[in-house]
């Protein structure tokens, strides 16, 4: 019998270990079912998401950076072609040329208009002048040294008189 009793403890040891593992298992299970209907009351209430919704959208969120960013560098690329053409934009040294002839380009003023009528005035002034030399018997050379005129203009007005 001495040698029948640690059978009999070895029995209830393994017994024993066997009831502590159902109780964890059933354990385990409990907690599964539990989780579940924690996560299936999640996704009805829209709280959480599952793993396909979440892959898609990361997916459609960096398809739609990219084109995105796609359409930033398009509308940056654009804008510096227009600068450069509009002359908004510092030109490189190969333009300057195209800068000095817009610079130089410039729509008449009403000042320079009204300036041309006067020069029309003082033209017939200038005009009366070399008539008057000329008639006093002066040269044309005298008169434009006088008038301080191209000796060309003075003749052709002096010529344009005698016709």
């Amino acid at each position: 019998m001495v040698f029948q009793v640690p059978q009999n403890l070895d029995i209830a040891i393994d017994g024993f270990q066997i009831l502590l593992c159902l109780l964890i298992l059933g354990f385990y299970i409990k907690n599964r079912v539990i989780h579940k209907k924690l996560a299936v009351s999640k996704i009805k209430n829209g709280a959480g998401q599952s793993f396909n919704a979440h892959v898609f959208n990361r997916i459609v969120k960096q398809q739609v950076d990219k084109a995105l960013t796609n359409i930033l560098e398009t509308i940056a690329a654009e804008r510096n072609g227009l600068k450069s053409v509009l002359g908004l934009n510092p030109l490189s040294s190969g333009d300057d040329a195209i800068s000095k002839v817009q610079s130089n380009f410039q729509l008449p003023n009403s000042h320079d208009n009204h300036r041309t009528s006067d020069d029309r005035s003082g033209n017939a002034g200038r005009h009366e002048k070399v008539l008057k030399f000329s008639a006093k018997g002066l040269s044309a050379r005298k008169i434009s040294e006088v008038l301080k005129m191209p000796m060309g203009e003075v003749e052709l007005i002096l010529s344009l008189q005698e016709k």
